[in-house]
């Protein structure tokens, strides 16, 4: 299992660069194009993985300049919406973002392109009825017995779909931030 990490700065310094390359093994620099730098992170089976939010302070702190970091979803295969995020993450506040803030964002800054693909990608990984489930799931407060009542399904039947959307689409539509960003990509 591997992920990408993207670590965006408007004035790139070399010394963040060298950085990324000092860690080793299991997380190495990628690729540096512009003002973007792409990290490969295999580091997947860490208990103690890098804390990003502190690392974006530390970076924040020592090399000077805000930085935009936003983290793909560890996955077997690529992430098919890499170079549409590449682009929008310029337009993010600076911070560190993962797949579900992503959605959000893009419904907030309008983005119809990013937010078509991001659909595109949830019907690709997943089917319509889990989708129609999980909807109708959030729209029931994540209630998971009202939800089941009103889609006529066995409440494990609800729950084993749920799963294999969390599953299929790294986004946890059980907490607030998955649930939120599902209910907006679909709602507006």
């Amino acid at each position: 299992m591997k992920r990408r990490v993207y670590i965006y700065q408007e004035n790139l310094s070399s010394e963040l660069i060298e950085l990324f390359n000092s860690f080793g093994d299991q997380i190495s620099v990628e690729n540096v194009e512009g003002n973007l730098i792409t990290v490969l992170d295999t580091d997947y089976y860490n208990p103690e993985p890098i804390d990003l939010s502190a690392f974006q302070e530390l970076i924040q702190e020592d090399f000077g300049g805000e930085v935009i970091i936003f983290v793909e979803p560890y996955m077997e295969k690529e992430f098919i919406l890499r170079d549409e995020i590449k682009e929008f993450i310029p337009s993010l506040p600076f911070g560190v973002f993962f797949f579900d803030d992503i959605i959000t964002y893009s419904v907030l800054k309008q983005n119809l392109v990013l937010k078509q693909s991001i659909r595109e990608f949830i019907l690709d990984v997943t089917n319509s009825e889990v989708i129609h489930t999980v909807r109708e799931f959030i729209e029931n407060n994540m209630n998971s017995s009202l939800s089941a009542k009103k889609l006529y399904m066995h409440r494990n039947t609800l729950n084993y779909r749920i799963e294999n959307f969390i599953e299929a689409t790294h986004i946890n539509v059980k907490t607030f931030r998955g649930a939120n960003a599902i209910y907006m990509l679909y709602k507006y």
